[in-house]
């Protein structure tokens, strides 16, 4: 699985015209709107320049974005300044939160967590949300940091490798 890490700070540099082109929903925040066809635009030219897959016409199932030609599964997250976005020849998962002191042990009570502080309750926490978007059993799990985020990647695929790539202005680094 690729897991790909991409700064929302230069949305605003992005033509509002290229950004309508990939909006799937109707948004009333217009930063939720920014993110949601920033994250759709990365998906695209990641698709195109990295998988080289021309089909890229997306359909939604149950909510799910998937490629209609299934070349490649992916899942989307976003929180804060990141976007998050995974790919994997198999059904995946992922899911970014920001760490923010939050009243987390009734919500880790409820959810059936066994957190025993912030950072454990974020862990559980993005762990539900990848497992809840992979919509299917975890057969592998990733979790890690970056900055003050904690990033989850599940997939179906047992034995899935996992390799991260952030964004550096244009240009992903380890690519």
């Amino acid at each position: 699985m690729d897991i790909f890490i991409i700064n929302t700070n230069d949305v605003n540099h992005i033509s509002e015209n290229l950004l309508k082109q990939f909006e799937h929903k109707n948004f009333l925040n217009k930063k939720k709107r920014q993110e949601h066809c920033l994250s759709y635009l990365m998906l695209d030219r990641i698709l195109k320049e990295v998988y080289q897959i021309s089909d890229r016409e997306i359909e939604f199932i149950n909510e799910k974005p998937y490629l209609k030609n299934k070349e490649k599964f992916f899942s989307i997250s976003h929180s804060g300044e990141f976007i998050t976005i995974a790919f994997s020849d198999y059904n995946c998962g992922v899911d970014i939160e920001k760490i923010k002191e939050r009243p987390y042990k009734k919500i880790a009570e409820r959810m059936n967590f066994k957190s025993q502080n912030l950072e454990e309750f974020y862990m559980d926490w993005t762990k539900y949300e990848a497992e809840y978007k992979l919509n299917d059993t975890p057969r592998s799990l990733y979790q890690f940091m970056h900055k003050s985020y904690v990033i989850t990647a599940v997939c179906s695929n047992i034995q899935e490798n996992f390799e991260i790539y952030i964004q550096n202005g244009e240009q992903f680094p380890n690519l």
